[in-house]
């Protein structure tokens, strides 16, 4: 513990583990104090009642041994300054330093004691000899492998049974690695479609880039979407240059210059001697530089397919033996000393010299990019970018960048970690100068990379899946390496172009946004549902307390299907989120059950809203703004709770259509929302939301007669279903007004995102809906409602096999709000429809609805008003659901997204008729 004296010196308190002592002569008798604190400044003591007739103000220690912990430290000259009196039985005194060498004998012992500088000899092992080698060194077997594999798992006690596991064949691996073990995997994922014209790369191209940094490819991709809808990149290489600088440390500068001279003159010979060790290395310059009476000759190569790095070396010192040998011929010049590298070659390092000559091959890569495309793709105007680079400029400028460029590095690590390049290459081949300026049609953008070292032959190239990822580009052999530089210096200018923009509207942040909490949350994890739990779990839900667990064990399985919502929460959340199957084996009263379940594990609504509001950020900024302004008011608030309160319903009805519930927890201070349900195994037609070609009219009418029994428990009880603290918020005329705005950018996000899918015919009809909202949602707003699932399609549902028949199922009801029944089946139609429909088959369905509910509840229902409840269903099912497919769909692929689309517009154009 330390506190401040006299706002100059810090004091350190006394402690068990930090003792001090004080050895001293006061009046010819010896003395042992024990100190209280210490600073540069003096010390503090206990003064015993015995020491206070002679240890008085002014009292003076000369020579005074000072101790920590029992070990002598120095000598130490001091006066009694004050005397501290806390009560009548303790008190203590505080002696100054009476000189300098005394103040810094003091200074010495708190940094040796107190300092993490502090460097104590006494506690480093004296390790004189180290018995441990590496075995099987310079052997590639699997043997030896498995030999190093067990060495250092007995010295680590490290397990390594992942990075054990490989694919390679140790015996190819010579001249790769040493004292090879295993592997380490990096995900890749694939960038693109880009297209390139260049020189060597003219087409459309992917890049595979392996990196763990989130947000990294799909940045990249919108960069290449922009540069693609422009036309393409175009891309030279402007030259090759691969360096090796040898110096020679000569007698004198006569010497020197006597040297420098030679090697001049004698180009075509030192030349013919490189040939002699390489069949790619050519090289093209040579030229000596003389500091002081050192020479560094600079051999500079053309080294093809090959990055080249060690190919110059072995020219280069051949060459220089050649050249030593050449000089001994010369009595006057005398050689002291030679090496092959004086670090002129700027191998692996970020120098000016390489910025202005090059190193590896220079390439560059230019796109002009217009308007249109700027707000539709990157949703910038082209003076926002072109100032936003300047600014950026000024302030590369001021950091003394080499270049300027916003983040090429992460594209030139991907694509170097995935093709086998020499990775320690990705510092200076990460050199780039990137431009950007404002035209009168939109922006003009160029990447020059000066240095990129690289090959498509040799290395790490030849490793079967560094091969592999090469052949994706086309970049594998001879041949290759220019067109492999085309192609990463227009990944590069895609990737900057994205992240500028992506600064100036604002999803930059956005994009890597956690979620902020005012309290630290103790989350679930897969340890915490233990059998005690899942019995307490099982013996509330169930209400039976004879309920005792026997066994609750995972189920390895590749993946479990799980909602969209959880799906794009759980990458952005750190917590257990998902689905995960078990093994259970429970007893009750009547006898003991072997049974799979699935437990889901919910995000709660705000964490759902946070990745709502993360997603738009990426998309566009106006758009993200009306999302935080929404607040998920489009079904997702209560969300986490909705289901739980749903699935605790006992109504008969309801139960028949859904899994069996075995469990329901929650618990807010761990933000834990749990459902633990049947396991859902062998049911038909389920997860086929991507393909619908089992479905037929039976199925259709056998979901619609399950889902209007499920609607007749709440139908035109809408009045009580709202007073539900967990309802959360349902739409009215009112609220979709308020979210106009929002959905006019969802549609506007549509047609930029997917300009193929949607015209200005379709997006103009679009808008005149929104304005029409009072009136079609004026008429939804009269009829009777229900709790409605509002996800009521292929993801969701499927066919339990029944004695009599198959039977609908319905699951993940988290955006279950109150609505028009119409609304469910209208969504069903759009996913499930193999073909374009006519109003007679749509009428036929909602027909087919109408009389289902009628018989479910009891009641008659006007055919004109449930027509007219269809139509203006189809229209909420566009504006308030389908464009928040869309959304999502930006950042991940639903296969089934156009087909949807496109069904759900030729509902349209009929209801449009009438």
């Amino acid at each position: 513990m330390k506190t401040t004296e006299r706002r100059t010196y810090e004091r350190y308190n006394f402690s068990k583990n930090f003792r001090g002592s004080l050895s001293t002569k006061v009046n010819d008798q010896e003395v042992k104090l024990q100190l209280v604190d210490i600073s540069e400044a003096g010390i503090g003591a206990v003064l015993e009642e015995s020491m206070s007739n002679i240890i008085k103000k002014d009292t003076s220690f000369t020579g005074a041994e000072l101790f920590i912990n029992e070990v002598s430290q120095c000598l130490l000259n001091l006066s009694v300054e004050t005397i501290r009196e806390f009560d009548t039985d303790n008190k203590s005194f505080f002696a100054r330093a009476s000189d300098e060498e005394s103040s810094s004998a003091l200074w010495e012992v708190l940094f040796k004691h107190h300092s993490p500088y502090s460097i104590d000899e006494e506690k480093h092992d004296k390790i004189t000899e180290i018995s441990e080698r590496i075995p099987g060194r310079g052997l590639y077997t699997e043997e030896a492998r498995l030999e190093r594999l067990e060495f250092i798992r007995d010295f680590t006690n490290a397990k390594l049974e992942n990075v054990a596991k490989n694919s390679f064949e140790p015996q190819k691996l010579s001249g790769n690695i040493e004292g090879f073990i295993g592997s380490v995997e990096i995900p890749v994922g694939i960038a693109g479609p880009l297209k390139i014209n260049g020189q060597e790369a003219r087409g459309v191209f992917f890049a595979p880039m392996a990196t763990t940094e989130g947000a990294l490819v799909a940045s990249v991709v919108r960069g290449a979407t922009a540069i693609s809808r422009s036309g393409g990149a175009t891309a030279r290489v402007l030259g090759q240059r691969m360096m090796r600088v040898p110096f020679f440390v000569l007698a004198d500068l006569k010497s020197a210059l006597f040297f420098s001279a030679w090697i001049r003159e004698h180009f075509y010979e030192i030349t013919e001697q490189t040939k002699k060790y390489s069949n790619y290395a050519e090289l093209i310059e040579l030229y000596p530089q003389l500091i002081g009476k050192t020479v560094h000759v600079h051999f500079v190569y053309r080294t093809g397919d090959a990055s080249g790095q060690n190919m110059t070396t072995t020219c280069t010192w051949n060459a220089c033996m050649w050249i030593l040998k050449k000089m001994e011929y010369f009595k006057s010049v005398n050689i002291e000393k030679f090496l092959i590298e004086g670090n002129l070659s700027n191998d692996k390092k970020v120098t000016f010299q390489s910025f202005i000559k090059g190193r590896g091959i220079r390439v560059i890569s230019e796109v002009f990019i217009p308007e249109k495309v700027l707000n539709s793709v990157l949703k910038v105007t082209s003076s926002q970018l072109a100032s936003s680079y300047l600014a950026g400029v000024s302030g590369a400028i001021e950091a003394g960048m080499i270049g300027t460029n916003i983040n090429i590095a992460n594209v030139i690590a991907a694509i170097f970690t995935s093709t086998g390049q020499d990775i320690a290459c990705v510092h200076e081949s990460s050199i780039g100068h990137f431009h950007i300026e404002a035209t009168k049609e939109g922006i003009y953008a160029s990447m020059m990379l000066p240095s990129l070292v690289i090959g498509s032959i040799g290395g790490g190239t030849s490793l079967t899946q560094q091969r592999e990822c090469l052949e994706i580009m086309d970049c594998y052999g001879l041949g290759k390496n220019r067109k492999l530089a085309e192609i990463i210096a227009s990944f590069c200018l895609a990737l900057d172009l994205s992240t500028n923009s992506a600064v100036v509207g604002g999803q930059f942040a956005g994009a890597h946004e956690r979620l902020g909490r005012n309290r630290p949350v103790n989350h679930m994890k897969r340890g915490d549902f233990n059998i005690d739990l899942i019995t307490k779990i099982m013996q509330q839900t169930l209400e039976d307390d004879s309920i005792q667990v026997q066994e609750f064990n995972p189920i390895k399985e590749k993946s479990s299907g799980t909602s969209i919502i959880t799906q794009q929460t759980s990458g952005k959340i750190n917590k257990l989120l998902g689905i995960f199957p078990y093994k259970l084996v429970y007893s009750n009263r009547d006898s003991t059950i072997n049974t799979d379940v699935m437990v889901k594990i919910k995000p709660k609504d705000t964490e759902v809203i946070h990745t709502l509001n993360a997603i738009g950020s990426i998309c566009d900024q106006r758009l993200a703004e009306e999302l935080k302004k929404a607040n998920g008011k489009m079904a997702f608030t209560n969300c986490h709770v909705k289901e739980l309160e749903i699935y605790r319903q006992k109504d008969e009805r309801f139960t028949k259509y859904i899994p069996k519930i075995y469990g329901i927890y929650e618990n807010e201070d761990r933000e834990a929302y749990v459902i633990m349900m049947e396991r859902l195994q062998n049911l038909v037609l389920m997860d086929s939301a991507d393909d619908i070609s089992g479905w037929t009219k039976n199925h259709i009418y056998t979901a619609i007669d399950g889902i209007s029994e499920l609607h007749s428990i709440w139908y035109g009880k809408e009045d009580e279903l709202k007073k539900k603290s967990w309802i959360g918020h349902y739409p009215t005329t009112n609220r979709m007004m308020e979210l106009s705005r929002l959905f006019e950018l969802l549609g506007v996000h549509l047609q930029s995102e997917f300009p193929n899918w949607i015209s200005d015919f379709h997006l103009t009809r679009y808008r005149d809906r929104i304005k029409k909202i009072p009136e079609w949602w004026g008429a939804i707003e009269n009829m009777p409602k229900t709790l409605i699932h509002n996800d009521f399609n292929p993801r969701n549902i499927a066919f339990r096999k029944t004695n009599t028949g198959l039977q609908l199922c319905v699951y993940d009801w988290e955006l279950a709000t109150v609505h028009l029944p119409q609304h469910d089946v209208c969504e069903l139609l759009a996913f499930v429809l193999d073909h374009e429909p006519d109003r007679e088959e749509l009428v036929h369905y909602a027909e087919y609805q109408r009389k289902a509910l009628e018989k479910a509840c009891g009641i008659s229902i006007n055919v004109d008003d449930w027509w007219q409840g269809y139509r203006s269903c189809i229209w909420d099912l566009m504006v308030n659901r389908i464009v928040m497919y869309v959304l999502a769909h930006t950042v991940r692929d639903y296969k089934f997204m156009l087909r949807i689309l496109n069904r759900l517009r030729q509902m349209i154009e009929i209801i449009v008729i009438g």
